[in-house]
């Protein structure tokens, strides 16, 4: 009987293992790795967006995926002249909303007098292989005299979002004159909120040795953010000036008449 019973556990044990060496392998995912090796983790969101402006390779990177090559780039703007033309090559990363931001860049026009220069405005978003082009607005803005870009700066205090303040100016005949263009970055696209404004004026090269000199300056401040910008005029014109927001521009409240080019 002992025997009997023996023989009845190793059939039972053989075909058990058979069974087993019949099924089906598990699939990999669902197989526990014998040797787990450390994998990378994945990229997260912050990761991707966190941008050093001003890292010259990303600056690099930046100035590709906006233009689409490295610099100089000629462009021509629609409907102008050939002496219009503008080589880009010097741009700045600008921080304009999360994940957002933009790239400015500077164009340098002809040579004369009567030549302007310019700033290009592209929207870019930081991805994990650099940035993707989100806007484009080449010569966005084109002034200045020998085609010489505008000095440029970027102020938290004026609108909502971050604002371009472009300062551009010459002299004619003796007359000195600069002005200022006001562009708010909002998170949509870059918009023009005081198209020009007097920020300074001087007829020291048209007078003569004794002569008075007639001259101002112009300091753009804060009011209140959204609503109202100011203009604040020193030397010989004394005066604050209030640009109040009618529709998408800001416009001035009882301008005082100043001189200009």
């Amino acid at each position: 009987m002992k025997r009997f019973t023996y023989l009845l556990m190793g059939s039972a044990m053989v075909l058990a293992a058979c069974e087993r060496a019949a099924a089906p392998s598990a699939p990999a995912s669902e197989a526990a790795p014998v040797a787990a090796m450390p994998m990378a983790k994945p990229e997260t969101p912050a990761a991707v967006q966190a941008v050093d402006v001003n890292d010259v390779q990303t600056r690099a990177a930046a100035f590709r995926a906006a233009w689409g090559a490295a610099p100089p780039v000629v462009y021509r703007p629609k409907g102008t002249e050939a002496a219009e033309v503008q080589t880009y090559n010097k741009a700045k990363l600008v921080p304009v909303a999360p994940a957002l931001y933009a790239l400015i860049t500077e164009g340098q026009g002809g040579e004369g007098h009567v030549n302007a220069g310019s700033l290009a405005i592209h929207y870019l978003k930081p991805t994990a292989n650099g940035f993707e082009r989100v806007g484009a607005w080449p010569a966005f803005l084109i002034t200045g005299t020998f085609g010489n870009p505008p000095q440029w700066s970027i102020r938290q205090d004026l609108t909502p979002s971050p604002t371009l303040v472009a300062e551009a100016g010459g002299t004619w005949q003796g007359y000195s004159c600069s002005w200022a263009h006001v562009i708010e970055l909002t998170p949509e696209r870059p918009v023009t909120r005081i198209d020009q404004v007097s920020t300074g004026y001087s007829d020291g090269g048209a007078r003569l040795d004794g002569e008075e000199v007639t001259g101002f300056e112009g300091q753009i401040l804060a009011g209140e953010k959204g609503r109202t910008i100011r203009v604040r005029y020193s030397g010989d014109r004394k005066a604050v000036v209030t640009y109040a927001k009618v529709g998408a521009a800001y416009d001035p409240v009882d301008p005082p008449e100043l001189p200009g080019c």
